[in-house]
């Protein structure tokens, strides 16, 4: 991923915050036909997005379903918990978008948990007990309060965000200038 290679050339620390692209997604999700009826996009978007997305490696595909994606922030918090964000946050953006799976099924997220080295059983039982969901709720009162109406956003120290799939130079430049103060972040 295109952040992540920043820590290549800087001292940075990623760190995934929960946002919701559609707040008010039903549980079980939507069909993405349904969801996307009326929406036009410009002409070449769809075909850039998939662009960018294969030159850092990912199949990008389009899944029929457009998950609630409340309980993948929970579990990836619990990720986190567990010291497996990056592994974890590479395998659930692996799972929808190449994949093509519904990363709001407890199921879906157990196995790719599992896979990733946690305790599926353990999130699974994180989940029931909603023992993250105070503070993904936190995280996306964050998120608004912010300002942040897109994804993906990028926030350098706190302060300066940059937003939507930007080529890598882009963040380079930016974390250059706020490394040599530049950008008051």
């Amino acid at each position: 991923m295109r952040v992540e290679r920043l820590s290549e050339e800087f001292d940075v620390e990623f760190e995934a915050f929960a946002f919701e692209l559609r707040p008010g997604m039903p549980p079980e999700g939507m069909a993405r036909k349904e969801a996307s009826r009326g929406r036009v996009y410009p002409p070449g978007y769809l075909d850039n997005m998939r662009q960018m997305a294969a030159d850092s490696g990912i199949d990008m595909k389009r899944p029929a379903i457009i998950p609630n994606t409340r309980k993948a922030h929970e579990a990836t918090e619990f990720a986190k918990d567990g010291g497996a964000l990056l592994a974890f946050h590479r395998a659930v953006f692996k799972a929808y978008w190449s994949d093509e799976q519904n990363i709001g099924e407890i199921e879906v997220l157990c196995r790719v948990a599992g896979e990733c080295g946690l305790n599926s059983e353990a999130l699974r039982q994180a989940l029931a007990d909603g023992r993250y969901a105070e503070r993904v709720q936190e995280q996306l009162a964050w998120g608004r309060a912010a300002g942040i109406t897109g994804v993906p956003t990028v926030v350098f120290n706190g302060r300066f965000a940059v937003v939507g799939a930007q080529d890598s130079e882009v963040f380079r430049d930016v974390g250059r200038h706020v490394v040599e103060g530049r950008v008051s972040a």
